[in-house]
């Protein structure tokens, strides 16, 4: 069934309702989420990302299957997400996220390098991004991973650029410090 909407364009009112429906699905996975149930909340987004698929609920879902373990298939729903709104910054930063923690428990050096330049990448067009409410977030981990090379006046200039964005922020507040301690 379609309808005219004011500016004169079709309205699917099918397609309309599977996406209220689905964000009503992504919703009450959010809740899970913070309530601590992770498999309850991939459940509700499963269902969100069959109904209408988003990148919203992408990233909540990778959310759920990283904290589960699996970064691998986090990094594949983010990719997702990328993929039906590349200016969703939020599947760029989480990519950069997974990517890192990837790193962490690698043991080839230059795997780990591999995967700490693909991190920075995806951090930075975390940064370009038109759309994201985070913008700190990348700043932030960009700056841990010069921090982790010595490079201290990089990481304390980034560990700033996130504090500029959200000035509380505490794990940037206390990177920026930890920066500023080993400048002196």
């Amino acid at each position: 069934m379609a309808m005219q909407s004011a500016d004169g364009q079709e309205l699917d009112l099918k397609k309309l309702a599977a996406h209220v429906e689905a964000e009503e699905f992504r919703a009450l996975g959010d809740a899970r989420f913070a309530q601590g149930d992770h498999e309850d909340a991939a459940v509700y987004y499963k269902m969100s990302i069959d109904m209408h698929p988003t990148a919203e609920a992408h990233v909540a879902l990778a959310w759920t299957i990283a904290e589960r373990g699996s970064v691998a298939d986090a990094i594949a729903h983010c990719q997702s997400a990328a993929e039906i709104d590349p200016d969703f910054g939020n599947a760029f930063n989480d990519i950069g996220v997974y990517l890192l923690r990837q790193s962490d428990t690698e043991e080839d050096k230059d795997v780990r390098r591999r995967l700490t330049t693909e991190a920075i990448d995806y951090f930075e067009r975390a940064i370009r991004a038109p759309r994201y409410d985070c913008r700190n977030y990348p700043y932030y981990h960009l700056g841990r991973i010069r921090e982790q090379a010595g490079e201290f006046i990089e990481a304390r200039n980034l560990y700033h650029q996130s504090l500029q964005i959200d000035p509380e922020f505490t794990p940037a507040r206390v990177a920026y410090r930890r920066a500023l301690s080993w400048l002196n």
